[in-house]
């Protein structure tokens, strides 16, 4: 196993695949790593474009490629990576990372990772695509998707794909019990059921007290809302977090979460009318998640859901 992959918590089947590749010299020229959010892809997508480009090289020499990768320095090596400033991946990007990948290289391969390829826009889609079925030599792809259902068929059908699931509870449990010995036994437990099967997001909040802060507060501020029907604070609540796109997804996936335990309490005392309920809000919240992704406004479609439960 590459030492790059060492250090990473789960998805040892997919590890496994992609360390293969490189040691039997069968490496595809473009990979999609598919799956729900915060499993840990982008951290794959680097750590294996890591492990390319220092393939058979000295301690030293990869020593050297390692630190510039990681500092966003390495020419042979890049990233348009996801941060949240901006939803769609332009044309202009597109092209000029493309064109750059025509030009004669200092590595072993030349790589781009794309995280998120579903923010590419109709346009730069296609030219994503264009470089794909005719990719330059000793070029890789390296892409990662969260809904490969918004991904152009014809782009599936030349990546060699890698799925990554969800991890159960109970393995996630044990995965950061080992990975954080000093962390109490409590806070692990409450971060697995934050996380639902996420070990990218698990990390995140072990790693990050504030960002565990935040997603405990969500949570409570959405069990009150429910259980006390307090519009004035939930609206409250949404006026501070509105214009945060991260926030804003944050509210979203803990929302689901709750409606998710609420529908689970409600089939174990097999009531009926709470069944009914509980699949509607359910239902209500997808399709705010659906049009939260559009341009919508996010105040005004975030209230109208409290209001609507």
């Amino acid at each position: 196993m590459s030492q790059y992959f060492k250090n990473i918590a789960g998805h040892q089947k997919q590890l496994d695949w992609l360390n293969q590749d490189l040691v039997n010299n069968n490496l595809a020229h473009a990979y999609l790593l598919a799956g729900p959010s915060d499993l840990g892809k982008s951290t794959i997508a680097r750590s294996f474009s890591k492990a390319i480009q220092t393939h058979n090289l000295n301690a030293d020499k990869a020593y050297s490629i390692v630190n510039q990768i990681e500092k966003g320095t390495h020419s042979d090596t890049i990233f348009i990576a996801n941060d949240f400033s901006d939803s769609s991946i332009k044309i202009e990007q597109i092209r000029n990372i493309t064109h750059n990948l025509h030009m004669t290289g200092n590595s072993q391969k030349r790589i781009l990772v794309i995280e998120d390829i579903e923010r590419l826009t109709p346009e730069s889609a296609n030219a994503l695509l264009k470089i794909l079925e005719e990719p330059p030599e000793k070029v890789i792809f390296i892409l990662t998707s969260s809904n490969p259902k918004l991904i152009l068929e014809t782009i599936l059908s030349r990546v060699r794909r890698v799925d990554f699931q969800l991890i159960s509870n109970k393995d996630l449990f044990q995965i950061l019990k080992n990975r954080y010995r000093l962390v109490e036994e409590k806070k692990i437990y409450r971060v697995t059921e934050l996380s639902q099967g996420r070990i990218a997001k698990a990390i995140k909040l072990l790693d990050n007290s504030e960002h565990f802060e935040i997603y405990e507060n969500t949570y409570l501020q959405i069990q009150n809302f429910l259980k006390r029907k307090d519009v004035s604070a939930a609206f409250n609540f949404i006026g501070q977090i509105y214009n945060d796109p991260i926030l804003t997804q944050i509210f979203l996936e803990i929302a689901f979460m709750v409606l998710r335990e609420n529908l689970n309490k409600a089939i174990v005392s097999t009531n009926e009318n709470e069944i009914i309920k509980a699949n509607k809000n359910i239902e209500k919240l997808l399709e705010v998640k659906k049009l939260a992704e559009t341009n919508v406004n996010s105040r005004l479609l975030l209230e109208e859901f409290i209001l609507s439960l």
